[in-house]
């Protein structure tokens, strides 16, 4: 049966999500079986009353859905079997609406879990929903491919507005600006877009670029990140848009790999600045202390550091333009890919200095939880030690809290396995085998990522890498709180 709506205060978070198959305006990952999980908390201090409700891409239909009552703290997933009326083969958008203030993360992933994916599906890809206080009418998106070494990017844009829009995108090429429009799209329905629509260069080398947008209305948006051809498939990884007052002349990046157990990473910078200028990247971590600059970065565009050449190493990056705005994002990938091993990949966004804070959020905090356990890393950019406290509410209820933890200026520090971490604890420790909303409190502000993959044990902490078996990885960013 349905269930009965009512009406909320709304406090309201827009979640971009895709379900079943792909829209056929984008080409958007390939094979079949896509689904969404969206994991919220509840990060005010009473328990909220609220609703989803799905956007059709294709009509003028929605459907509400009203969800159970969520406690401070606590964090619940919200999939597909949750939202009975939903017809088969569903693509389209989501807004949530709640008298608390909530977070997210969105799910997309192709993997088989009873009736929903398909078999060998191992695509999963992680974005944070988007506060309708940060949709904007221009976006920025530091990537965008057109079967660069096999990988395309789509992009789904949400009318975060009142009334109808077209959105106006351009996609930078090579120093060349490729335009597209997309029909009008109703509020909170979505469009996907790829460079292939404006027209944008293919293949290696010359189809990578950074992409930006302007419409009449706020957007919300994200970037999924896949396989430009596969019958099946295996490689995912997604991130959101950069609304003006996300981006800054200085961002962080708190997790950098340089053939660091075999994972590199990418670092992809947009100019987001009105005229050319230098970008800056200083990377530091256990191989010491590393700079690099790209100079004369045309406005709109984007440059790529990897494989930089520094010591081997887990690092946290700093990013400068020398004259004004800049938008970051990190990819991370097996290379060089050893024979016998199937690649995983994810993608996180840097963020502003001034997006940092003392107190931040992660939704979806997994401890052994269906296979899956997550990597909590957190950067501290302030001009001092930071004392970090992280609380772990989990699905139970039960609040885990650990002892302060000690990260210097402009250094991070993972916490992985915590449950098996007996340093960390004073009191109880979390307990295996759950999933849950994670807050953490710090002296200095802060600013946070997570990476997810599959995971074989907590005690002792081993990571399943079995190319048979595992699946993608994936990396979100966590949500930094007044």
């Amino acid at each position: 049966m349905r269930k009965k709506i009512i009406g909320i205060p709304v406090s309201i978070i827009l979640l971009l999500v895709l379900v079943g198959a792909i829209s056929a305006q984008a080409g958007g990952p390939p094979g079949d079986g896509y689904w969404f999980g969206a994991t919220h908390q509840n990060v005010g201090t009473e328990t909220a009353t609220w609703t989803i409700t799905a956007y059709d891409s294709a009509s003028n239909n929605t459907y509400p859905e009203l969800m159970d009552p969520l406690l401070p703290g606590a964090a619940v997933n919200v999939g597909p079997n949750d939202f009975p009326s939903l017809p088969a083969g569903f693509v389209g958008s989501m807004v949530t609406s709640s008298d608390q203030p909530l977070v997210a993360q969105v799910n997309i992933t192709n993997r088989q879990a009873g009736s929903l994916g398909i078999p060998d599906g191992k695509g999963a890809a992680i974005y944070g929903g988007v506060d309708a206080a940060k949709a904007n009418a221009s976006l920025s998106f530091p990537l965008a491919k057109n079967n660069f070494f096999n990988k395309t990017t789509t992009f789904y844009l949400q009318n975060a507005g009142s009334s109808a829009t077209t959105i106006d995108v351009t996609f930078t090429f090579g120093g060349t600006d490729y335009n597209y429009t997309t029909p009008s799209i109703e509020p909170g329905q979505m469009v996907a877009v790829d460079p292939g629509l404006a027209g944008a260069p293919s293949g290696a080398p010359n189809g990578i670029g950074a992409m930006s947008l302007s419409a009449g209305e706020p957007i919300a948006g994200a970037m999924l990140e896949h396989e430009a051809s596969a019958a099946v498939g295996l490689v995912l990884q997604g991130s959101s848009g950069f609304a003006p007052a996300e981006l800054a002349q200085t961002i962080y990046c708190p997790t950098y790999k340089e053939d660091h157990f075999g994972r590199q990473s990418g670092l992809q910078v947009q100019n987001a600045h009105g005229a050319a200028q230098d970008i800056e990247a200083t990377f530091v971590g256990t191989g010491g202390t590393f700079t690099r600059t790209e100079s004369n970065v045309a406005p709109g565009a984007s440059v790529t550091f990897i494989d930089e050449g520094f010591a081997q190493g887990l690092y946290a990056a700093t990013v400068e333009g020398s004259l004004g705005d800049v938008a970051g994002i990190v990819n991370e990938s097996e290379l060089p890919l050893p024979a016998g091993v199937r690649q995983t990949s994810t993608t996180y966004n840097c963020q502003a200095a001034s997006s940092a804070s003392t107190t931040l959020s992660y939704p979806a905090y997994k401890e052994l939880w269906f296979g899956r356990t997550a990597a909590l890393q957190i950067q501290n950019v302030g001009g001092s030690d930071a004392s970090v406290t992280m609380s772990f509410t989990d699905n139970n209820g039960n609040v885990r809290t650990t002892n302060a933890q000690t990260i210097a200026p402009g250094a991070s520090s993972v916490y992985v396995c915590v449950s098996g971490n007996a340093a960390l604890w004073s009191g109880t420790a979390l307990a295996s085998s759950t999933l849950s909303g994670v807050t953490v409190t710090s002296s200095q502000p802060i600013i946070a990522v997570a990476n997810e993959a599959s995971w074989s044990s907590t005690s002792p902490c081993v990571p399943n890498n079995a190319p048979a078996t595992a699946f993608d990885k994936s990396t979100a960013n966590a949500f930094n709180l007044p």
